[in-house]
This record gives structure tokens, C-alpha cells and sequence, in this order.
């Protein structure tokens, strides 16, 4: 039975996995002297920081007790929460666009800070994420992922991604804000997938549905295969289950009904045909199990917002995330 829910776990999280990519990302490299501290405030986008050297200290909303990072290692907000960062965690913080016009910016395109004391440089941005509202996985991340250089055992992927982050926003090469974009994805995925490998047995919602035998076995047949008539009468058969029973437990443990979760599924990986490929809109609906253009049009735009021609074209992204670029142009920091 535990090789059938590993199995289950990592059929599910794999195609999941898959499915995350980075719209763009917003970066910039700070060489920071104590004393020195910057909040960021709650963003429609993923935050994250790579501690290229020395120290210092990230305190989130919501969490109690701030955080000592240390040189080579990441963290990422996935949910986007205010937070600061600072050299001590008694450091007064200053929000980072007042602060931004005061501190100066060198030819290099770092941003330094004024003091005079211990050093810390860091790369620092944010990842615009396709579909981070649909997609199940990131209902179950935690505010923040904090992965350990020092663990280099368990994470021997980190040192060499945040070294070659490093070496490309210092070398401004042809190219290098989509190497980084690459790499920053990159990082999320191993970030996620080596915070679901520590998830414990006692958390609940969705992660928690893998591990069960009859909701994992559902979980799976409806992420990879989208296209069949699901029904809950047809689901609970194939996983042995009453109708009822199925029902309250897929509600119980994924937090929302079965009906609703295969929609979700249709329509996010409709979304990334969309993205992805020049299938016609016929061709996308029936590949998801929509009888006709209509049918996945309207469901479409019932769920996101915006008619599945607009979205191919680009214009259901976000743009208020362009603000701080675009008010601070010296910070050239860059929207890729």
C-alpha cells in the first residue's frame, strides 16, 4: 500500500510539477551595509531572495519568529506576504519604494545601501507565475520556503543554481534575464518539491488527499485523463466507493467537490494549451472533454474571467506588478 500512495504522490505532483511556469521575473542585485532593513509589502507575486553573501534576517507577516538566512541560501513567498528584510531583526525597515530614490545605483546595477557596517548582497525580485490561483499546489504552500545552503546534502542542487544566478546577474551577457527567468523557475520547482518531500503526515488539505488510497487513485485519473465524461457516480466506481461516501470524503480532504476539482483541472490545462500551442479552440475543447466551442468558451470565461481567445493573446496577466519599474527607472531593475 505505501508504494501505491508514493505512486499516486508523485504521478499527481509530477504533471502538477509541470505545469509551473514563470510568466516573467522582477529582479535586482543589493549590496546592503548594516545598519540597513526594507519591507516589502503583500504583492499579487511571488517574492524571493538568494543570500549571495553575509547574512541577515527575514521577518514575514503572520509568522511569529523572524528568520536568520545565511550565505547561499533562498527563500521564496509564494503567496506573496508583506515582509521585511533586515540585517538584525531590531533594525528599523524603511518600505522599499521610499527607499529606493534615496540609496544610490551604480553602473554595475547594484543597489547599495548607505552603511557603513557588515555587508550583505543579495539577489532579490519577484516571479509572475502562470495560473498560480488555479493551480491546487499552491493552496497547500506554507507563506514561505526557506531552503538551506548548509544542508548541501539534501539540497545539492541549490549551491550550483545560486551560483550560476549570481554569475549571471553580475556579468550583464546577452541574454542574461532569460537565463535567469530559466533559472529562477528552476528554483521554484526544486524549492516546492523539496518543501512537499518534508510535508509531515498530519498536515490536511489537498497534499493530504495524495496520500489517501481512494482520493490519490481519483486525484490521478482526473489530472491525466481530463478528457473522459467524469461523472462522481463514474468516479467512485473506479476507486470503489459509494457515490456518497466518495463525495463527502474528496470534499472533506481536497476541500471543494469532485465536479468542481475536474473542472479545474480542464480549464488550467486548457489555459496552458492555450499558452503553449496553436490548437484551434475546438481542438483544445474537446482534448479536455468539452462537447463544443461554446460549452468550454463560456466555462472558460466563467472561471477565469476572460474568453479563451484574449487569454492566448497575452492580455489576462497582471500588470500592476510593472508599478515599481516603471515609477524607478534607476533601479533598473528588469521585467523579462
Amino acid at each position: 500500500m505505501t508504494e501505491l500512495l508514493t505512486h499516486f504522490q508523485e504521478d499527481v505532483l509530477a504533471d502538477i510539477l509541470q505545469s509551473i511556469h514563470l510568466h516573467s521575473t522582477l529582479y535586482c542585485r543589493a549590496k546592503m551595509g548594516a545598519p540597513w532593513g526594507f519591507r516589502v509589502s503583500q504583492r499579487a507575486v511571488a517574492s524571493f531572495h538568494i543570500v549571495t553573501g553575509g547574512t541577515c534576517w527575514l521577518t514575514v507577516e503572520g509568522v511569529d519568529k523572524p528568520v536568520s538566512l545565511t550565505e547561499g541560501d533562498l527563500v521564496i513567498l509564494p503567496h506573496g506576504h508583506g515582509h521585511t528584510m533586515t540585517d538584525s531583526p531590531e533594525t528599523p525597515v524603511t518600505k522599499l519604494e521610499d527607499l529606493i530614490p534615496r540609496q544610490p545605483v551604480e553602473k554595475d546595477v547594484v543597489f547599495y545601501s548607505a552603511g557603513q557596517g557588515a555587508v550583505t548582497t543579495l539577489v532579490c525580485g519577484g516571479l509572475q507565475l502562470e495560473d498560480h490561483t488555479t493551480n491546487p499546489l499552491f493552496s497547500v504552500l506554507p507563506p514561505f520556503l526557506h531552503i538551506q545552503s548548509r544542508r548541501r546534502e539534501s539540497n545539492p542542487w541549490l549551491r550550483a543554481i545560486v551560483k550560476l544566478v549570481k554569475a549571471e546577474a553580475s556579468a550583464n551577457q546577452l541574454a542574461a534575464e532569460t537565463v535567469i527567468t530559466r533559472l529562477s523557475e528552476i528554483l521554484f520547482i526544486q524549492a516546492v518539491r523539496t518543501y512537499m518531500s518534508t510535508v509531515g503526515n498530519g498536515d490536511t488539505g489537498w497534499f493530504n488527499a495524495l496520500k489517501d488510497p481512494q482520493i490519490g487513485q481519483a486525484l490521478t485519473l482526473i489530472q491525466h485523463q481530463p478528457e473522459e465524461p467524469w461523472t462522481v457516480e463514474s468516479l467512485a466506481c473506479r476507486v470503489s466507493l459509494s457515490r456518497s461516501a466518495f463525495s463527502a470524503k474528496f470534499k472533506q480532504l481536497v476541500g471543494e467537490s469532485p465536479m468542481q476539482y475536474v473542472t479545474r483541472v480542464r480549464l488550467t490545462k486548457a489555459a496552458a494549451l492555450l499558452r503553449r500551442n496553436s490548437a484551434t479552440l475546438v481542438e483544445v475543447a474537446t482534448s479536455i472533454g468539452y462537447d463544443s466551442e461554446v460549452a468550454f468558451s463560456k466555462a472558460f470565461r466563467r472561471y477565469f474571467g476572460i474568453a479563451p481567445g484574449a487569454y492566448r493573446q497575452g492580455r489576462r496577466l497582471p500588470q500592476e506588478d510593472g508599478a515599481l519599474e516603471k515609477r524607478y527607472p534607476s533601479l533598473q531593475a528588469r521585467l523579462l
